[in-house]
């Protein structure tokens, strides 16, 4: 596998330019740096010592050309909503002129932990007392693994990748990096639910079946599947 650190050759503090931004007037938009990273983040209403919602973004090439993951984060009626896109959304920086960013290596130790040290930064900040991470698509993935890692309240994943190497060769393509089947024994602990779309061809029933079919136990983790749904049509849907 290769090692991502050789990609990082400097800090993403300028930003030179900008993909179409989602916008929301009940948002503010903020960048945000991790060591290695920058980050665009959409926060709503956070306050301190409430429970925190983190949204994930989605897959993308590199920024998605539609934004599914802020589409739940503004349709969540709660207060304390944060939305964070994945690497290379949204910003345009040096470290991105390498595509395996947000190629092949999107799910890297490396970059997950990027991602995990940016919500512990949001967490610490907030002090929240509780932590849902969810996540759309790769971003369903991601909240996984960075669940694997820090302490959450629940996981939500919305027509989430959840076992990224049987998607891969179902889709001829490359991911290398981290899996979250090969971590059932640390998510066994973490509540999840998992949204399926009734026609949803990327992200099927089958395959959040054959995932909580890994797990000893599966008390804590349920599927709901939405009838109508498409992998990317979840338009006025609001994550409980």
């Amino acid at each position: 596998m290769m090692k991502i650190k050789g990609l990082f050759l400097l800090l993403c503090a300028v930003i030179t330019g900008c993909a179409t931004r989602p916008e929301n007037p009940a948002f503010t938009e903020k960048i945000m740096e991790t060591k290695y990273l920058s980050f665009a983040v959409w926060e709503k209403n956070v306050q301190k010592g409430e429970p925190l919602r983190v949204y994930i973004e989605g897959d993308g090439d590199p920024t998605p050309k539609k934004a599914v993951g802020f589409e739940l984060a503004k349709n969540d009626p709660n207060q304390n909503v944060i939305y964070i896109s994945r690497p290379c959304q949204y910003v345009d920086c040096a470290e991105c002129k390498n595509p395996a960013l947000w190629k092949e290596e999107r799910f890297n130790e490396e970059i997950v932990d990027e991602m995990k040290n940016l919500v512990v930064y949001l967490a610490h900040k907030y002090e929240t007392p509780a932590l849902d991470l969810i996540g759309y698509d790769g971003g369903g993935t991601m909240a996984l693994l960075i669940a694997t890692k820090i302490p959450v309240r629940q996981v939500v994943t919305v027509g989430g990748i959840l076992d990224t190497q049987s998607y891969a060769r179902e889709n001829g393509i490359t991911l290398n990096g981290l899996n979250p089947v090969n971590f059932v024994n640390k998510l066994a602990q973490v509540p999840q639910v998992h949204y399926i779309g009734g026609r949803d061809k990327k992200a099927p029933q089958s395959q959040a079946e054959r995932f909580i079919g890994k797990f000893f136990e599966a008390k804590s983790i349920q599927i709901k599947r939405i009838p109508n749904a498409t992998h990317t049509d979840w338009q006025g849907f609001a994550v409980e």
